[in-house]
């Protein structure tokens, strides 16, 4: 339900996470969350984006690259 609602909501805002409502966010309807520390990782970003290139054969242009700045 977290994937549906971020992806049809209307009032969602870019960079918002969804996970459920309910205990500790195991069950329930969605609501706004916190990610997760990792989601904040320049690093792993970077790799993810590295391996997701890699993996697909499609290369984007550099200014698209997690971590990076369009003015750099």
């Amino acid at each position: 339900m977290p994937v549906l609602r971020a992806a049809t909501d209307p009032g969602v805002r870019g960079g918002e996470y969804y996970g459920p409502r309910g205990f500790q966010q195991s069950k329930g309807y969605p609501k706004v969350v916190r990610s997760s520390p990792q989601s904040y990782d320049t690093s792993l970003q970077r790799r993810l984006w590295a391996l997701s290139q890699e993996m697909t054969g499609i290369e984007f242009p550099s200014g698209t690259q997690p971590g990076r700045h369009s003015h750099e």
